[in-house]
């Protein structure tokens, strides 16, 4: 059979593919409207469809998910509209609603905002040229326009540059990746004002930080964001700190530089001091510290169940076995049979470092709906707000407020909505959760997790019991 070419319809400037072949193009089609998409698609039946026609497909879809990206941006402009973020907490509502992160949460908001400024970025994405990742993009690289330079004196000015860049990323977006895109628009973006650029830059030194990124199988990431040179020295260290040296040691050059690096910051903890000779301040009074949360019967070898380690997640067994080894390591171990931890109260305001510890073992993360930042960095808040209690009801015997079950971890942000009154939260009997409820009025029960998970699969953590020897050291 022979294959014919059809060139690609003048609607759509910009594309790579210029020519479809078999049959003419049907997606994208601008201007269509979610239900016209919908029908279309539902009426294309994958199985009869050629390679092409399925390929074509998938453009449709793309372009039923811009579509509704813009309506559910269109949504949210609505609530602002309303009133509803005058305390800025619409991000916080929204992530509780869709069980989303905070920070997932203000991408919508901000991508609502910057679509309803910039009409050519919203019909970009609502015929097909842009997904979400290339109107972030955009979004991201406009952001630096700001006003109170020479070259924007005024709101007017920075709006009228802003949607002359938007412009041009909407015409040339179908051609590009979401990383082209940025480059191009960025490249704008300095020279509509070249002066801003330079103070940016200058800015960008002021932001150096590191970060972590949890990855699977007990692994994570751990980048910096630092000025070129001292990027550039580290790795001059570390290059020279693994130099080959010994045959016998048959790590790679990438693991002996990870080793390397490690190794600094465990003898920091150990000694509790840094290089020159400073303390190293601990929170709550206590050194910097790992918290591996196993049971005992693992410790022991008699099951391979997991671990958890705070502020990241579940270990494999062997993994938490190695950390238990290490003296410098604080090792919290659970009943195997129900996890339950021994109580410790006091009628202080502040929590004691035993308490404390207490409730960050057991709540693991800041409790707000959705929040994973570990219990560990978190601050101690009180469910019911402490108040001054008289001596005649502490002479009473009237349960004091500074107690675990009254006390949970909450980030700085979220501590601070409640606080303010924003979000309200109360325990919730019997089963000691916290119920929260949204400035909107919605209501949202975050359940205590298990201090230590049992794994449900029926494989899981299969006993090691008769490999052990009988005479084997407890």
């Amino acid at each position: 059979m022979r294959e014919t070419s059809v060139p690609m319809r003048a609607s759509m400037p910009g594309r790579t593919l210029v020519e479809w072949p078999a049959h003419p193009p049907v997606f994208p089609r601008p201007g269509a409207t979610a239900s016209e998409l919908a029908a279309l698609l539902e009426a294309m039946q994958a199985g009869d469809a050629d390679d092409v026609a399925l390929l074509e497909q998938v453009v449709g879809w793309q372009q039923l998910v811009g579509v509704a990206l813009a309506a559910q941006a269109r949504a949210v402009r609505e609530l602002v509209a309303r009133g509803y973020d005058a305390t800025g907490v619409l991000a916080d509502e929204i992530a509780s609603a869709l069980a989303s992160t905070r920070t997932a949460a203000q991408v919508l908001v901000s991508r609502a905002a910057g679509l309803g400024e910039l009409p050519a970025v919203e019909t970009a994405l609502r015929d097909g040229a842009m997904d979400s990742r290339k109107v972030d993009a955009v979004l991201d690289e406009l952001a630096a326009l700001v006003v109170g330079t020479d070259a924007l004196p005024d709101v007017a000015a920075v709006d009228a540059a802003a949607n002359a860049v938007a412009q041009i990323a909407a015409e040339r977006a179908g051609d590009l990746t979401p990383t082209q895109l940025r480059r191009v628009v960025r490249r704008e973006v300095i020279a509509v004002d070249p002066a801003a650029a330079r103070e940016r830059s200058r800015r960008a030194v002021e932001q150096r930080r590191v970060e972590t990124g949890w990855a699977p199988d007990g692994m994570a990431w751990v980048s910096a964001f630092v000025p070129a040179p001292d990027a550039m020295l580290v790795k001059a260290v570390l290059d020279a700190a693994t130099e080959p040296v010994d045959a016998h040691d048959h790590r790679t050059r990438d693991q002996r530089r990870a080793d390397v690096l490690v190794s600094i910051f465990r003898t920091i903890a150990d000694q509790g001091a840094l290089p020159c000779g400073t303390s190293v301040p601990g929170r709550r009074g206590a050194r910097p510290q790992v918290q591996v949360t196993v049971a005992a019967s693992t410790l022991l070898g008699l099951d391979e169940n997991p671990a958890e380690l705070a502020g990241y997640g579940p270990l494999p067994a062997d993994v938490a076995r190695q950390v238990a080894q290490d003296a410098t390591w604080r090792r919290l171990l659970t009943d195997p049979l129900d996890g339950t931890l021994v109580e410790r109260s006091t009628r202080a305001y502040r929590p004691g470092r035993v308490l404390g510890g207490h409730v960050s073992a057991r709540d693991q993360t800041c409790t707000f709906p959705g929040c994973v930042r570990p219990a560990a960095s978190c601050e101690l808040d009180h469910v019911e707000p402490w108040r001054e209690a008289p001596a005649a009801a502490a002479a009473s015997g009237d349960p004091p407020q500074t107690r675990a079950d009254n006390l949970q971890p909450l980030c700085k942000g979220h501590h601070d909505l409640k606080t303010k009154g924003l979000w309200k939260a109360r325990r919730s009997v019997p089963d000691g959760g916290v119920e929260w409820t949204s400035h909107l009025g919605v209501r949202y029960l975050v359940r205590p997790q298990p201090v230590l998970s049992a794994p449900t699969s029926p494989q899981a953590g299969r006993s090691r019991v008769a490999r052990v020897r009988d005479d084997a050291a407890p």
